[in-house]
């Protein structure tokens, strides 16, 4: 009997050794790993590889699976037999179907349980990945000052993409969950977050603000300049002043909107001081509304 405990007692003492050790080389990071902030900040090129995540932080709301929907509680009839969609499940009255670990399928692009920057459409959701970018964007808006060895162009085209950044994934949240708290500075991780629950004409008037910086920065043609001459013909998908324009425009149309303002102001009408910022913005900038038009026509 002694015998057999003093086996196990060396089993145990040999399993955690073997477990730490596990543990150690597992935790260890390849030093090229390693970034600092100073480097990661320091210069152009550094800081729009930085930067560049964002794009990939965006789902395929058109193709995340291998049959989608997008047009949650509408009075149509997506398939009889498919029912894993999440407009299926508010049909049926499942309102949190959204969420990951209500959607066995993980069929949606709202949330799942995987989410990755890389290509792989399946591995990313709106949810998972907009407050990662939202906080990513804040992270380079704090350390824009690092960027020294950069020109004016060059600062404007990063400070001008964060900006959009920020704005568009509050944007995407509000328009599925109202307001929220809109996250303008990096939070610290080791405290409990108390920041209000805002209205949706206040998140959408932070959102207008971003937006309105953002095409101030931004060049409507990103080949036009010295910085996107390095990446000339590979520019078209990159954030522009056009798509500032259009997102501050929808943003505000959307705020206007008599469902919008019956939570914002308490009336189920249309909210004019909202529809004549979209006026008089489309007004203002019809040249690039027009360039937009013959491009699509």
């Amino acid at each position: 009997m002694i015998k057999k405990i003093k086996l196990l007692f060396v089993a145990v003492g040999l399993s955690m050794t073997f477990g730490i050790t596990s543990c150690k080389d597992f935790l260890d990071r390849d030093p090229q790993s390693l970034v600092s902030d100073k480097d990661a900040f320091k210069n152009f090129v550094n800081f729009q590889g930085f930067t560049e995540e964002l794009y990939h932080c965006i789902p395929d709301f058109t193709n995340a699976y291998w049959t989608n929907s997008w047009n949650w509680g509408e009075d149509e009839i997506q398939s009889t037999a498919q029912t894993f969609h999440f407009c299926v499940k508010i049909d049926n009255g499942d309102f949190w179907g959204w969420q990951r670990n209500f959607d066995g399928w993980q069929a949606g692009w709202m949330d799942r349980n995987n989410n990755q920057t890389n290509d792989d459409r399946f591995a990313k959701s709106l949810w998972g990945l907009g407050w990662y970018a939202i906080r990513k964007a804040n992270m380079g808006l704090a350390n824009i000052d690092k960027l020294t060895d950069a020109t004016q162009e060059e600062k404007n085209l990063i400070k001008g993409q964060l900006l959009f950044f920020r704005g568009w994934y509050h944007f995407m949240f509000m328009q599925y969950f109202g307001g929220l708290p809109y996250i303008d500075k990096v939070l610290p991780g080791d405290q409990k977050l108390t920041l209000p629950r805002l209205k949706y004409s206040e998140c959408a008037d932070k959102a207008a603000a971003d937006f309105r910086e953002a095409a101030n920065l931004l060049p409507s043609n990103w080949d036009n300049t010295t910085a996107g001459k390095r990446t000339l013909g590979k520019n078209q998908l990159r954030i522009n002043k056009i798509m500032a324009l259009g997102y501050l425009g929808k943003n505000y149309l959307w705020a206007g909107s008599p469902l919008m303002n019956s939570v914002s102001g308490g009336s189920r009408t249309y909210n004019a001081e909202y529809c004549k910022k979209q006026q008089t913005l489309l007004l203002n900038y019809y040249p690039y509304v027009k360039v937009v038009k013959h491009r699509i026509a």
